[in-house]
């Protein structure tokens, strides 16, 4: 998949907060239907407030453990080297899931 970053303004996060609602409605013969949602909100110090509230699907979430990891790994990679950056990185998007609706 493709997505123009052009029009996305990059903001700084400090830190990110994480916390986790799980909605519930009883279906017709009585049973609890429950779906849950990750919300990370990504704090900036400098100016003490929220600058992004995301709010994930569980698919989402299930995939991102591999891809943080993958992530590290690179960086930790990349900062040992001496050299200079040949060119600029591509940002690469994985889908695993995806959540419509």
């Amino acid at each position: 998949m493709e997505i123009n970053l052009g029009n996305t303004i990059p903001i700084f996060a400090h830190d990110v907060a994480m916390s986790t609602v799980t909605k519930a409605k009883k279906t017709k013969k009585g049973k609890a239907k429950k779906e849950s949602f990750t919300e990370l909100v990504f704090i900036d110090a400098v100016r003490k407030s929220a600058i992004a509230r995301i709010i994930l699907p569980m698919s989402v979430l299930e995939g991102m453990p591999e891809m943080i990891e993958e992530n590290l790994k690179k960086i930790k990679t990349d900062l040992k080297d001496n050299e200079m950056p040949k060119e600029k990185e591509k940002v690469e998007i994985k889908k695993e899931n995806s959540y419509l609706g």
